[in-house]
């Protein structure tokens, strides 16, 4: 009796010490099992329009109005605008001394005004011999002279009409005028000056209309396109986007080269200024339904380039062809679907089987 009272104490601590060391295993494999999952974000593929974009860089330019040449020849007599000046269409920015002008023009009023009367008594005189030609009092010969000689005045006033309208339009010309509102650029002439017809006289910019001239090289030169949609930018203002499109194409200067210079109407000027540096970028193409990632999605391997497609709490290797990128987001040109979930975060600590944790995401 004394022998078996003794010996259950010890059944119950030989128990207690197999279920501790039975606790201790399954918490080592619970731990280990821990372990071998990784922690990691995921995210579903996008698939999006997207668009492709080439960079560059370049200056702005104001649109020059054609250089205002005289349009007569004569003396300045006063200029009224100077270079660096802001003009409005229309203001007289000089003028051209008008007094040969202004002698052309009475002359041929004074013609004018003769042959007026010419022309009143010729027609009189035809009317006078028809009726006596009509009564056999006056031969048909005198009738024709007197026709003719009507007929020639009347050709002379034409003439001296044809005349007097070029001297009122030379002596609307020697005021010279402003074609188009803008600055002036540069003034060529001073008072005094005697100039000649087609003569340069001021050169006029326009701030309100600017172009983009941006540079590309031989290698992206047959991308770019007239009609193309651009978008530039000053450093004053990096975060505002003036539009535009491109208007022209020209070979960049460069012994040898085949880059292209493209020129671009922009539609508002925002803050740029002509001669500023710009950056910009032209769209030549959108991809449609394009396959987007995150760009910490994308692990380079040995082999290439992996994304760890997530199915059944295991990731998956994927290899994949990378395309074009977009901010923090790259394309995927091959390897994957629109409907699948890859590993963002975490991603690069992954391997083709690996179990997965999912990290939970805070709102």
């Amino acid at each position: 009796m004394n022998r078996l009272f003794f010996n259950i104490p010890a059944v119950l601590l030989l128990a207690l010490l197999l279920n501790a060391c039975g606790n201790e295993v399954a918490g080592d494999a619970e731990e280990t099992t821990n372990k071998r999952a990784v922690l990691v974000s995921v995210q579903q593929v996008e698939m999006t329009d997207l668009p492709v974009w080439l960079k560059s860089v370049g200056r702005v330019h104001s649109l020059s109005a054609p250089t205002l040449a005289a349009e007569v020849s004569g003396r300045v007599t006063s200029i009224s605008a100077y270079a660096g000046e802001t003009i409005e269409a229309g203001q007289v920015l000089a003028e051209i001394d008008t007094t040969t002008l202004l002698l052309q023009q009475q002359a041929a009023a004074a013609v004018i005004e003769r042959l007026n009367v010419h022309i009143a008594n010729g027609q009189r005189r035809v009317d006078r011999l028809q009726t006596l030609s009509a009564k056999n009092l006056s031969s048909q010969t005198q009738l024709d002279d007197a026709r003719e000689q009507l007929e020639a005045f009347r050709a002379e006033y034409k003439a001296a009409q044809a005349q007097l309208a070029l001297v009122n339009d030379s002596l609307a010309k020697s005021r010279i005028t402003a074609p188009v509102s803008g600055v002036i650029q540069t003034r060529l002439i001073n008072e005094g000056d005697f100039v000649r017809y087609g003569q340069p006289l001021f050169e006029i910019t326009r701030p309100d209309q600017l172009q983009a001239w941006l540079a590309f090289p031989e290698t992206s030169a047959m991308q770019i396109q007239i009609g193309q949609v651009a978008e530039i930018r000053s450093p004053l203002a990096p975060d505002e986007f003036v539009e535009g499109e491109i208007t022209d194409l020209q070979p960049a200067i460069g012994k040898g080269s085949r880059a292209v210079m493209s020129i671009i109407d922009l539609k508002s000027p925002g803050k740029l200024r002509p001669e500023g540096t710009i950056s910009g970028r032209v769209l030549i193409t959108t991809i449609k339904s394009a396959v987007m990632v995150p760009s910490i999605s994308v692990v380079r391997r040995p082999a290439g380039d992996v994304v760890y497609v997530i199915n059944g709490g295991k990731a998956q290797a994927r290899q994949v062809t990378t395309g074009h990128h977009q901010k923090d987001f790259v394309e995927i040109s091959s390897g994957l679907q629109g409907n699948e979930i890859v590993a963002t975060d975490g991603a690069a600590f992954l391997t083709d089987g690996a179990d997965i944790k999912i990290a939970e995401t805070v709102e």
